[in-house]
């Protein structure tokens, strides 16, 4: 009887342990913050499903928070905004996204 009752609760607590392990998987998501040359501060997150590019006060730049995705191996356009500029991408499929702190500025890729 002992024996019964130790493997049905290894056997439960393998089974329990297993889901657990296994779960849902985590959506994969990268960020970059730097600071251009004028003191302006920049912040990027992408993961599958939405990208952006926020550009915080203070600093001397005139530059907007740029951002665009890569979707079925094809860039898109860029978009930009004075202060925090948003991409979603509903079928969460977005390989790439690139941001960067004014039209010319160094691009900053991201993996989500």
């Amino acid at each position: 009887m002992r024996n019964r009752l130790k493997f049905g609760a290894v056997a439960l607590a393998a089974a329990f342990g297993a889901v657990i392990a296994v779960g849902s998987p985590a959506a994969a998501s990268d960020e970059e913050f730097w600071t251009r040359s004028c003191g302006s501060k920049y912040y990027a997150f992408s993961d599958e499903w939405t990208s952006w590019t926020k550009k915080y006060s203070g600093g001397d730049c005139s530059g907007h928070a740029w951002a665009r995705i890569k979707v079925n191996g094809e860039w898109k356009a860029w978009h930009h905004a004075s202060g925090k500029i948003t991409i979603e991408n509903g079928a969460g499929s977005t390989e790439l996204s690139q941001h960067k702190g004014c039209a010319d500025c160094k691009v900053y890729t991201l993996i989500p």
